[in-house]
C-alpha cells in the first residue's frame, strides 16, 4: 500500500457499512423496521 490514504478510508467504509445495517435491522417502537416498502394499488 503505497498510498496512505487507502488506510485512512478503511474504517471510515466498515463505520458507514456497520451504521447501515444497524438502521436496515433497528426495529420501531411496534418492532417495525426503520425503512417500509408498501405495495402500491394500480388506481391510486
Amino acid at each position: 500500500m503505497d498510498n496512505p490514504a487507502i488506510i485512512l478510508w478503511i474504517p471510515i467504509i466498515i463505520l458507514s457499512v456497520i451504521s447501515l445495517i444497524k438502521l436496515l435491522n433497528k426495529g420501531g417502537p411496534n418492532g417495525k423496521p426503520w425503512i417500509r416498502i408498501e405495495k402500491v394499488e394500480e388506481n391510486e
